[in-house]
Protein backbone atom coordinates (compact mmCIF):
# COMPACT_ATOMS: atom_id res chain seq x y z
CA UNK A 1 0.00 0.00 0.00
CA UNK A 2 1.20 3.54 -0.76
CA UNK A 3 0.26 7.04 0.35
CA UNK A 4 -0.53 10.07 -1.80
CA UNK A 5 -4.27 9.96 -2.52
CA UNK A 6 -6.39 13.09 -2.35
CA UNK A 7 -8.21 11.94 0.77
CA UNK A 8 -5.01 10.81 2.49
CA UNK A 9 -6.08 7.18 2.60
CA UNK A 10 -4.14 4.18 1.32
CA UNK A 11 -4.30 3.01 -2.28
CA UNK A 12 -5.68 -0.54 -2.40
CA UNK A 13 -5.46 -3.23 -5.04
CA UNK A 14 -6.46 -6.85 -4.52
CA UNK A 15 -5.61 -9.22 -7.37
CA UNK A 16 -7.10 -12.66 -7.89
CA UNK A 17 -6.80 -15.11 -10.79
CA UNK A 18 -9.60 -13.71 -12.95
CA UNK A 19 -10.48 -10.37 -11.31
CA UNK A 20 -9.12 -7.51 -9.23
CA UNK A 21 -10.45 -4.84 -6.85
CA UNK A 22 -9.07 -1.29 -6.85
CA UNK A 23 -9.54 1.76 -4.61
CA UNK A 24 -7.74 5.10 -4.34
CA UNK A 25 -6.25 5.26 -7.86
CA UNK A 26 -6.68 8.34 -10.07
CA UNK A 27 -8.56 7.76 -13.33
CA UNK A 28 -10.17 9.72 -16.14
CA UNK A 29 -13.48 9.41 -14.26
CA UNK A 30 -12.10 10.78 -10.99
CA UNK A 31 -10.60 9.23 -7.87
CA UNK A 32 -11.47 5.53 -7.68
CA UNK A 33 -13.62 4.71 -4.66
CA UNK A 34 -14.27 1.11 -5.68
CA UNK A 35 -13.65 -0.69 -8.96
CA UNK A 36 -13.96 -4.33 -9.99
CA UNK A 37 -12.20 -5.46 -13.17
CA UNK A 38 -11.84 -8.80 -14.95
CA UNK A 39 -9.16 -10.50 -17.01
CA UNK A 40 -11.12 -9.59 -20.19
CA UNK A 41 -11.07 -5.84 -19.44
CA UNK A 42 -14.63 -5.53 -18.16
CA UNK A 43 -14.96 -3.15 -15.24
CA UNK A 44 -17.55 -1.57 -12.99
CA UNK A 45 -16.51 1.26 -10.74
CA UNK A 46 -17.59 4.09 -8.47
CA UNK A 47 -15.58 7.32 -8.63
CA UNK A 48 -15.35 10.44 -6.49
CA UNK A 49 -16.66 13.82 -7.61
CA UNK A 50 -14.56 15.86 -10.02
CA UNK A 51 -16.76 18.93 -9.52
CA UNK A 52 -18.16 18.68 -13.06
CA UNK A 53 -21.83 19.64 -13.12
CA UNK A 54 -21.98 20.20 -9.36
CA UNK A 55 -24.57 22.58 -7.95
CA UNK A 56 -23.54 25.80 -6.26
CA UNK A 57 -21.95 25.11 -2.90
CA UNK A 58 -20.86 21.60 -3.91
CA UNK A 59 -22.15 18.73 -1.84
CA UNK A 60 -22.64 15.02 -2.54
CA UNK A 61 -24.16 13.59 -5.66
CA UNK A 62 -21.64 14.34 -8.43
CA UNK A 63 -19.65 11.11 -8.22
CA UNK A 64 -19.80 8.64 -11.11
CA UNK A 65 -20.70 5.00 -11.63
CA UNK A 66 -19.14 3.61 -14.83
CA UNK A 67 -19.71 0.21 -16.46
CA UNK A 68 -17.32 -0.79 -19.24
CA UNK A 69 -17.32 -3.92 -21.35
CA UNK A 70 -15.73 -4.49 -24.78
CA UNK A 71 -18.67 -6.71 -25.75
CA UNK A 72 -22.42 -6.65 -25.15
CA UNK A 73 -24.23 -5.51 -22.01
CA UNK A 74 -27.62 -7.19 -21.54
CA UNK A 75 -30.48 -6.90 -19.06
CA UNK A 76 -33.48 -9.26 -18.88
CA UNK A 77 -36.25 -7.86 -16.71
CA UNK A 78 -39.89 -8.28 -15.79
CA UNK A 79 -40.34 -12.05 -16.23
CA UNK A 80 -42.34 -12.21 -13.00
CA UNK A 81 -44.79 -9.43 -13.94
CA UNK A 82 -48.34 -10.14 -15.06
CA UNK A 83 -49.35 -10.44 -18.72
CA UNK A 84 -51.64 -7.60 -19.81
CA UNK A 85 -54.32 -7.69 -22.47
CA UNK A 86 -54.31 -5.50 -25.57
CA UNK A 87 -56.75 -3.02 -24.00
CA UNK A 88 -54.87 -2.79 -20.70
CA UNK A 89 -52.67 0.34 -20.78
CA UNK A 90 -52.15 0.68 -17.03
CA UNK A 91 -48.59 1.53 -16.00
CA UNK A 92 -46.57 -1.58 -15.09
CA UNK A 93 -42.88 -0.74 -14.71
CA UNK A 94 -40.18 -3.30 -15.49
CA UNK A 95 -37.40 -0.68 -15.65
CA UNK A 96 -37.28 2.93 -14.49
CA UNK A 97 -34.50 5.44 -15.21
CA UNK A 98 -35.14 8.79 -13.55
CA UNK A 99 -32.89 11.84 -13.89
CA UNK A 100 -33.86 14.42 -11.28
CA UNK A 101 -31.39 16.88 -12.82
CA UNK A 102 -29.21 16.88 -15.91
CA UNK A 103 -29.61 15.25 -19.30
CA UNK A 104 -29.78 11.71 -20.67
CA UNK A 105 -27.86 10.87 -23.83
CA UNK A 106 -27.89 7.75 -26.04
CA UNK A 107 -25.30 7.47 -28.82
CA UNK A 108 -24.36 4.65 -31.22
CA UNK A 109 -21.25 5.75 -33.12
CA UNK A 110 -21.35 2.82 -35.57
CA UNK A 111 -24.81 1.28 -35.25
CA UNK A 112 -28.55 1.79 -35.00
CA UNK A 113 -30.97 2.46 -32.15
CA UNK A 114 -34.17 0.38 -32.26
CA UNK A 115 -37.12 0.96 -29.92
CA UNK A 116 -39.85 -1.67 -30.22
CA UNK A 117 -43.02 -1.83 -28.13
CA UNK A 118 -46.79 -2.27 -28.34
CA UNK A 119 -47.12 1.49 -27.90
CA UNK A 120 -44.42 4.18 -27.80
CA UNK A 121 -45.18 7.49 -26.07
CA UNK A 122 -43.05 10.63 -26.39
CA UNK A 123 -44.06 13.33 -23.92
CA UNK A 124 -42.18 16.64 -23.65
CA UNK A 125 -43.11 19.70 -21.61
CA UNK A 126 -41.37 21.92 -24.20
CA UNK A 127 -40.24 20.59 -27.59
CA UNK A 128 -39.71 17.34 -29.48
CA UNK A 129 -37.05 17.77 -32.17
CA UNK A 130 -36.45 15.10 -34.84
CA UNK A 131 -33.50 15.55 -37.21
CA UNK A 132 -32.39 13.30 -40.03
CA UNK A 133 -29.45 14.40 -42.18
CA UNK A 134 -30.61 12.35 -45.18
CA UNK A 135 -34.20 11.20 -44.71
CA UNK A 136 -37.08 10.96 -42.25
CA UNK A 137 -39.60 8.24 -43.17
CA UNK A 138 -42.91 7.33 -41.51
CA UNK A 139 -44.68 4.11 -42.55
CA UNK A 140 -47.97 2.76 -41.24
CA UNK A 141 -50.80 0.52 -42.46
CA UNK A 142 -53.19 2.61 -40.37
CA UNK A 143 -53.83 6.34 -39.97
CA UNK A 144 -51.60 9.34 -39.37
CA UNK A 145 -53.32 12.02 -37.28
CA UNK A 146 -51.83 15.42 -36.43
CA UNK A 147 -53.53 17.98 -34.17
CA UNK A 148 -52.04 21.41 -33.54
CA UNK A 149 -52.95 25.07 -33.18
CA UNK A 150 -50.54 25.99 -35.99
CA UNK A 151 -48.65 23.89 -38.55
CA UNK A 152 -45.83 25.12 -40.80
CA UNK A 153 -44.22 23.08 -43.57
CA UNK A 154 -41.21 24.79 -45.15
CA UNK A 155 -39.64 23.03 -48.15
CA UNK A 156 -36.48 24.62 -49.52
CA UNK A 157 -36.83 22.63 -52.75
CA UNK A 158 -39.74 20.44 -53.92
CA UNK A 159 -42.92 19.05 -52.36
CA UNK A 160 -45.10 16.24 -53.74
CA UNK A 161 -48.52 15.22 -52.42
CA UNK A 162 -49.80 11.96 -53.96
CA UNK A 163 -53.34 10.78 -53.14
CA UNK A 164 -54.78 7.62 -54.72
CA UNK A 165 -58.15 8.07 -53.07
CA UNK A 166 -60.19 11.10 -52.01
CA UNK A 167 -58.37 14.34 -51.19
CA UNK A 168 -60.34 16.73 -48.98
CA UNK A 169 -59.15 20.15 -47.85
CA UNK A 170 -61.20 22.48 -45.64
CA UNK A 171 -60.15 25.95 -44.53
CA UNK A 172 -61.58 29.26 -43.35
CA UNK A 173 -59.31 31.45 -45.49
CA UNK A 174 -56.65 30.50 -48.02
CA UNK A 175 -53.99 32.69 -49.65
CA UNK A 176 -51.73 31.19 -52.28
CA UNK A 177 -48.97 32.92 -54.22
CA UNK A 178 -45.60 32.37 -55.77
CA UNK A 179 -42.67 34.13 -54.11
CA UNK A 180 -42.45 36.43 -57.13
CA UNK A 181 -46.17 37.28 -56.89
CA UNK A 182 -45.97 37.83 -53.15
CA UNK A 183 -43.15 40.36 -53.51
CA UNK A 184 -43.89 42.03 -56.82
CA UNK A 185 -47.26 40.90 -58.20
CA UNK A 186 -50.88 41.96 -57.95
CA UNK A 187 -51.58 39.55 -55.06
CA UNK A 188 -49.39 41.54 -52.69
CA UNK A 189 -52.18 43.92 -51.67
CA UNK A 190 -54.71 41.09 -51.33
CA UNK A 191 -52.44 39.18 -48.98
CA UNK A 192 -51.69 42.30 -46.95
CA UNK A 193 -55.41 43.03 -46.57
CA UNK A 194 -56.47 39.43 -45.89
CA UNK A 195 -57.13 40.23 -42.24
CA UNK A 196 -59.82 42.72 -43.32
CA UNK A 197 -61.89 40.16 -45.23
CA UNK A 198 -65.22 39.28 -43.59
CA UNK A 199 -65.65 35.51 -43.64
CA UNK A 200 -69.04 33.92 -44.11
CA UNK A 201 -70.13 31.15 -41.79
CA UNK A 202 -69.39 27.66 -43.13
Amino acid sequence: MTKGTKDGQNVERVVRKRYAFNSGQDSIHGSTLFQAETQESQSFGFYGSTGQGASEGGGPGTGKAVLYTPGMSQEILGQGLKVRGDADNTLLLAKLIECEKGDQHFECKDGNITIRARQINLDASDQIVIKGDKKIQINTDGDIVMNSSKTTINCTKDMNVIVRGVYECKYGLMTSARFADERFGALTNNIAQASNINLRSI
